[in-house]
């Protein structure tokens, strides 16, 4: 019994692993394809209007506004930061021409 469990739990790993779970994401208007850091802005983004709008009409009184805060400059960070790029010696955009000069 424990070892038909197993193999069913084995090979639904395998299938999940192999397929990739659904995950519903936001579009990125640049990319066109669904992106995490994006998606992870947006929910703190609400998170952060939510807290706001509790903490003036007084009814959403559980979010605590400093990690909701700390939660957005991550996401922000983390968006912004994607397409950053080093080689050791400069740190360039990438997908993104440099300035042309006058």
């Amino acid at each position: 019994m424990f070892n038909a469990l197993y193999n069913k739990w084995k090979s639904f790993i395998s299938s999940m692993n192999a397929k990739g779970v659904p995950m519903p994401t936001i579009r990125d208007p640049k990319m066109g394809i669904g992106s995490v850091s994006l998606t992870l802005l947006f929910i703190s983004s609400v998170t952060v209007i939510v807290g706001l709008v509790g903490k003036w009409s007084g009814k959403f009184g559980g979010i605590d506004m400093a990690n909701a805060l700390q939660f957005f400059g991550i996401c922000y960070a983390g968006y912004l930061g994607r397409k950053l790029q080093s080689d050791g010696k400069k740190i360039e955009l990438s997908g993104e021409e440099p300035p042309k000069a006058l």
